[in-house]
């Protein structure tokens, strides 16, 4: 008897809940032999009692796998495929009509006791277009991790045009500014951004920056890059926070949240950021996600954007930090 086809017998039989004790066994004889002439010499062969043996003939005649005729007894199996195929055919259906029937009354349980109790759902259907005004947050990271990111796990973020957010300017003119910083060591700049990471969530963040934009970024780099080392000792805890890119055309400016919320940017002429929109449409978000995903798949890495416009060295947890928020 081969291991392998002996375990899918017992498997075939399992699987329409058939448990009795030595039923593969006689059934695996009569695949090899057809017929049994004599019952009393399985039991020797198989190692059954008489009285299991007539009791397994009544359990496969009852499925409709065998026949059995009568004096003397002789036991003839039925044309396997057509026999299982039947014999699993009505058990799907039973299984089926079993599984509706306890999905119908899970179903008018649940509409019972609700009647019973009196209990009904709040309409609380959310706008299909929200509009957060930014300028009531003096705090733009609080603002960040709190009204915009919240519970998400993973950002695509595009960014096309230079803005201002107040409290970015704030962090620009404090590391630009030689009283704030130390003359050795930089350590209020470390200490300052090492702060401000703390305080983002460490989530997933997938940035793609139009090439126009990163040349203005790549400038205010260029002016850090005297002590970008020095936040060597922190890089290891944030390398694998950002995933930055650089699309060769432009690029709108919106942000998508767990690709199901999209997040697109009120500016006034002076290129003020005053607030958000934030669309809950699938439909919406799933064009734009798939156009970010177009764009991000053509982009270049920041590593190589770094090398392509000649700065020797790879990009540092401050570089990354200025793409981010610049």
């Amino acid at each position: 008897m081969e291991k392998n086809s002996f375990s899918s017998l017992i498997e075939l039989f399992s699987s329409i809940e058939v448990k009795e004790k030595g039923v593969e066994r006689v059934y695996d004889y009569l695949l090899k032999n057809h017929t049994i002439d004599n019952p009393k010499d399985l039991t020797i062969n198989l190692d059954l009692s008489i009285k299991r043996i007539y009791k397994i003939f009544s359990l496969l005649k009852q499925l409709g796998l065998i026949q059995v005729y009568d004096r003397p007894m002789k036991i003839t199996i039925n044309e396997p495929v057509a026999a299982w195929e039947k014999l699993l055919s009505e058990k799907i259906t039973q299984i089926r009509t079993d599984c509706d029937e306890k999905i119908i009354k899970c179903e008018k349980s649940f509409v019972d006791m609700k009647t019973s109790y009196r209990i009904f759902q709040e309409e609380t259907s959310l706008p299909p277009v929200e509009y957060i005004n930014i300028l009531d947050n003096e705090d733009a990271f609080d603002f960040i991790r709190n009204d915009i990111i919240g519970n998400s796990k993973e950002m695509f973020l595009t960014k096309g045009l230079n803005f201002e957010i107040s409290s970015f300017e704030k962090i620009m003119e404090m590391l630009k500014d030689p009283k704030f910083m130390k003359k050795e060591g930089y350590s209020n700049a470390i200490i300052l951004i090492q702060t401000i990471l703390n305080r983002m969530p460490q989530i997933k963040y997938r940035i793609l920056i139009s090439r126009e934009h990163a040349q203005d970024i790549l400038q205010i780099v260029k002016k850090f890059s005297l002590y970008t080392t020095k936040f060597e000792e922190i890089e290891n805890v944030y390398e694998n926070l950002w995933d930055i890119r650089i699309y060769k055309d432009t690029c709108g400016d919106f942000i998508i949240l767990d690709s199901s919320e999209l997040i697109q940017f009120s500016i006034d002429p002076s290129k003020k950021l005053l607030g958000i929109f934030v669309t809950r449409s699938r439909e919406i978000t799933e064009i734009f996600f798939k156009k970010f995903e177009e764009m991000y798949s053509q982009a270049l890495k920041l590593e190589d954007y770094f090398k392509k416009s000649k700065i020797d060295r790879n990009p540092t947890i401050l570089d990354k930090f200025i793409f981010s928020f610049f």
